[in-house]
């Protein structure tokens, strides 16, 4: 089998790559800096004295639901006998 070349695969070869822009490059570096210096500085919000509602409620979710599979399985065993 043979293979046709393709003209606009052909002529996308020939075009140029990208050239960097410095000053593009000095503004992404200088917002990333920025960025790193703001997650930094500012005090972490998630303590373990202050969790949140939904951190609380979770293992009492997860305790209710376990506790109501662990029923259906004894009315399904105790059902079939």
């Amino acid at each position: 089998m043979t293979e046709h070349p393709d003209p606009l695969l052909a002529s996308l070869t020939d075009l140029a790559g990208p050239v960097p822009a410095a000053a593009r490059d000095a503004r992404v570096r200088a917002r990333c800096h920025a960025a790193m210096r703001f997650a930094a500085a500012r005090p972490h919000s998630r303590t373990p004295a202050a969790l949140r509602a939904i951190d609380r409620l979770l293992p009492l979710a997860i305790a209710v639901y376990v506790s109501a599979v662990a029923l259906e399985v004894l009315r399904v065993f105790n059902g079939s006998n």
